[in-house]
């Protein structure tokens, strides 16, 4: 079939070629640059539907939902629309965003911080294995390795479920087209998973802790509406699967296809996120779902009736060169990351954090370890609404690691108990030979036989050391590193270690040095009170501690350095307490402190310091993983309407500020992509952090995302 310039309903131009059909699927780039030549919205006699072609106004329809209606369904045909009733992508606000809530809360960000790390283990042992194997399917080896074996765990569906995941969304996504033979044939699959669930999808059979076994347990504490927890179960395979799928597969494909770009990558780590969003971009993995009408309406300047369907071409927006600069070249340095790939508005893809964080953690796996990229051509994979391609033969060539990147193979060589709960850890070389260079606040990765991978300062600090020594203390709540240092590791056991990093280094030429050290923060501290004492230099150092019985090296520190270290224990009775202002006594601003413990200590000597003057250069910290401050300065919010002023602390943001004070607002994707979140601005200005809002709205300074941005003022009234 060809293009049509036939008009039909109110001058709308038609374009006549089926698109569920495969001839389409196979030509679908050159087709929907044809119906974007057409006009914003075409017709589409062979399924009865407009379509929607163009960014500008898929962007408008898709933030659109009370015109835009997906609550009748967002199938390309009635059956499709009414046989998936009642899953949250056929539903409106209120009902929508209930559901919604619930389906995301382990997708969001922060729930998604708590398998990062297991996500990124994953992701570097595949990575190795198939370096290894240096040819394999970039499908079924690489992009579907951690859906199928790490997201169905922490879906958590008893066995007879786990394995037919994928066959199950694939199904799905086809009824979400029209019944053609494609459509037709996955009916029986979705009747046999709807048959598989009711009978064996029961709370007692999930596996304790996954996404289901919590739904159901909200269920029974009568969080939620307990015939929510069937049809969300069933949301749970889309954003886990065949999305993410689609999306890896197109990122390893693209990136053998321009070996340029690859090659910017390793040089520009920097660049990961950008490469992952343009692999969703260009894929676009959800070629299209539709719409309906809840009233008559114009949209790029074309009447459209109440009632009608509408298709919305996210892989045409995605792909339309009024928006996009060489819309069909994989580039990572564009900059407008605002593409449709996970939708827009209040339906945007409840799984893009997951997918986003499975493919940044395959790249990051990827650059120290492959130097070139090589694929074949890919096969297809037809399906009425994904995007995707069923096989595409990759081969890689391994990096040559140089001695920077290289892992170091190292042998315990004494474990010792310093204090309680902390252990001091001597590696050498297993070869024998000197370990790299070190300096004083330096740090390593410490890569244990399980893949988890730490980081801990370097308490000696030999230039030439035949070892290094470390100081772990067991973490109550760790996720299996400092346990495992403490309980397995021992005496010849084999670790590989990095080559020492330092983002804590002492400044030369410094006429005096004051060090403070808050618990375990001893370790980095410990190496440069050695440093400065080997160059003669004047400096003291304070060490502050819970109990005397955690207080580590202390006997070696004070015979190293007599009555320059000073040991503060709050439960040494009669002892001294720590006192900042008496430490800071006598010493110049022009003098260089260095800080390392817990974020309440840091703090509290930072802040005593500047108080008296010294200079922000003059201070150096140093702070534990994952309790770096994210957000930024405290501000106030002022909830006009509802006549409340809230503070926002540094470490959240104005979303959860305003909920914990009774302040419910709608959001979903609590990144600020989605726009669901944001609020008029009546006063202050904003710091806009949110990708939703254009370059002219975030200047305007009149509506803020609540989600994500914070303030650049002090105070900021909002109109709610």
């Amino acid at each position: 079939m060809r293009a049509s310039s036939t008009l039909h309903h109110r001058d709308v131009a038609a374009y006549d070629f089926e698109p569920y059909s495969d001839a389409f699927i196979e030509g679908q780039h050159a087709h929907f640059h044809r119906m974007r030549d057409l006009g914003p919205v075409v017709w589409l006699p062979q399924i009865g539907s407009f379509a929607i072609t163009r960014y500008a106004e898929l962007r408008e329809a898709l933030r659109n939902w009370q015109v835009f209606s997906s609550a009748q369904g967002v199938a390309g045909d009635d059956f499709g629309c009414k046989f998936t009733a009642g899953v949250t992508l056929s539903t409106d606000p209120p009902r929508h965003d209930e559901m919604r809530k619930v389906l995301a809360a382990p997708l969001l960000p922060k729930a998604l911080e708590s398998v990062r790390e297991r996500v990124e283990i994953a992701a570097t042992l595949l990575v190795e294995a198939l370096v290894k194997r240096k040819s394999f399917d970039g499908i079924s080896d690489f992009a579907r390795h951690l859906p199928v074996t790490l997201v169905t765990d922490l879906v958590g569906l008893p066995e007879g479920g786990r394995e037919n995941m994928l066959k199950w969304a694939s199904a799905a996504f086809n009824v979400l087209g029209v019944q053609n033979a494609r459509g037709r044939e996955s009916l029986k699959t979705i009747e046999e998973m709807r048959e598989w669930i009711l009978n064996n999808a029961t709370p007692d059979r999930f596996a304790p802790g996954s996404w289901t076994a919590r739904l159901y347990e909200r269920a029974e504490k009568g969080e939620i509406p307990k015939s929510y927890c069937p049809l969300i179960m069933r949301d749970y395979l889309s954003p886990a699967l065949d999305t993410t799928i689609s999306a890896t597969g197109q990122l390893i494909y693209q990136l053998g296809k321009n070996p340029e770009q690859w090659e910017m990558l390793r040089r520009d780590p920097s660049l990961i996120p950008n490469a992952a969003n343009e692999a969703v971009r260009l894929g676009s993995p959800i070629r299209s779902f539709t719409r309906t009408l809840t009233c008559d309406f114009a949209i790029g300047g074309v009447d459209l009736p109440k009632g009608a369907r509408v298709m919305m071409l996210y892989a045409s927006g995605n792909r339309d060169e009024r928006r996009f600069a060489n819309p069909d070249q994989f580039d990572i340095t564009r900059d407008d990351l605002e593409h449709l790939g996970f939708g827009s508005g209040v339906h945007m893809c409840a799984g893009m954090n997951l997918a986003l964080l499975e493919m940044k953690s395959l790249l990051k796996a990827m650059i120290p370890r492959i130097e070139r990229i090589s694929v074949g051509k890919p096969t297809l994979a037809y399906n009425n609404t994904i995007n995707a391609f069923a096989s595409v033969p990759v081969t890689v060539q391994a990096a040559k690691q140089d001695q920077s990147a290289a892992w170091i193979d190292v042998t315990v060589h004494v474990h010792n108990q310093e204090a309680e709960d902390i252990v001091s850890v001597e590696i050498t070389s297993c070869d024998g030979s000197d370990l790299p260079r070190v300096e004083a606040g330096a740090h390593i990765d410490v890569r244990l036989e399980n893949g988890i991978v730490r980081q801990y300062s370097i308490c000696s600090a030999d230039t030439q050391p035949s070892r290094y020594r470390l100081g772990i203390l067991r973490e109550p709540n760790s996720r299996g590193g400092s346990v495992a240092i403490h309980d397995t590791v021992k005496v010849g056991s084999i670790l590989k270690i990095s080559r020492p990093k330092n983002f804590f280094p002492l400044i030369d030429n410094s006429v005096r040095s004051l060090l403070f050290a808050g618990g375990i923060g001893v370790t980095p501290i410990m190496s440069m009170a050695s440093a400065l004492a080997s160059r003669g230099a004047d400096f003291e150092m304070h060490y502050a501690v819970r109990s005397k019985a955690r207080a580590a090296f202390v006997e070696e520190l004070q015979s190293k350095h007599g009555n320059r270290v000073h040991l503060y224990a709050d439960d040494a009775i009669g002892a001294p307490r720590f006192e900042i202002a008496k430490a800071l006594e006598g010493s110049d601003p022009s003098c260089h402190l260095y800080c390392c413990g817990p974020e309440g200590f840091i703090n509290h000597v930072v802040s005593s310091a500047s108080e008296r003057g010294w200079d922000e250069s003059h201070i150096h910290v140093e702070r534990f993983a994952g309790q770096t401050v994210q957000g930024g300065e405290p501000f106030s919010v002022v909830a006009q309407r509802s006549n409340k002023t809230i503070e926002v602390g540094p470490d959240e943001t104005m979303l959860e500020a305003l909920g914990r004070e009774g302040i419910d607002l709608p959001s979903s994707c609590q990144t600020g992509v989605c726009g669901t979140c944001i609020v008029d601005v009546l006063e202050g200005t904003p710091d806009h952090r949110d990708l939703f809002q254009s370059r002219d709205e975030k200047f305007t300074n009149k509506r803020v995302a609540v989600c994500c941005s914070r303030a650049k003022s002090k105070t900021l009234v909002l109109d709610i």
